[in-house]
């Protein structure tokens, strides 16, 4: 399956103080993390959706597509959006990753793709322990209704009105998000327990 990702990289950190996608873990920031994790699962397409960090992430020279969102202050769907407008017409399904759930593992990207392979779903969602989890993995012809979509619940919603599969996987990775500092030593205590 011709797969890409979206990295959502456009949001404010206003909870955390500084810049999530920039914040260190593991010896490479959050975002280099999840670009090598997506490389790492085969994903060649990375499409980068900024905000007014867009100058400081383009600084770091990754081997991403830089999209930039004017209005970040739309919230996460509008990053969304903007993504999946710049894809490429030969992609059939792209990740949504939130650049602040870092720790997702390759195989779980490869265990998504196999479901929605092998599923007639618009969607894959990973769940672990019964609570789902990110990054969802959208067919591309979605990429119409995204664009049309106009309710309040962003692609949370859309989902819900989707054909959308869960996924059960062991990794924890899925559940792990950082909006605050407490969240953030979190994810570097749980990759330090995993590395030893």
């Amino acid at each position: 399956m011709n797969s890409a990702a979206i990295i959502l990289a456009a949001g404010f950190s206003s909870r955390m103080g500084s810049d999530k996608a920039l914040l260190e873990l593991g010896g490479m920031s959050a975002l280099e993390r999840l670009v090598t994790t997506f490389q790492a699962a085969g994903i060649a397409r990375i499409y980068l959706v900024a905000g007014n960090n867009h100058e400081a992430l383009q600084q770091l020279d990754l081997p991403v597509l830089l999209l930039h969102n004017p209005q970040p202050e739309a919230g996460m769907f509008s990053s969304v959006r903007i993504g999946s407008l710049h894809l490429a017409e030969e992609v059939e399904a792209f990740f949504v990753q939130p650049v602040d759930c870092p720790l997702v593992s390759p195989e779980t990207l490869h265990r998504l793709q196999e479901a929605l392979q092998q599923q007639g779903a618009d969607a894959v969602v990973p769940c672990c322990g019964a609570i789902k989890g990110h990054p969802p993995l959208l067919r591309a012809s979605l990429r119409a209704r995204i664009a049309d979509y106009q309710r309040d619940d962003g692609l949370r919603g859309l989902l819900t009105v989707c054909t959308t599969a869960l996924v059960a996987v062991p990794d924890q990775g899925v559940l792990l998000g950082m909006n605050r500092p407490e969240q953030y030593q979190q994810l570097c205590r749980y990759l330090a327990e995993q590395t030893v």
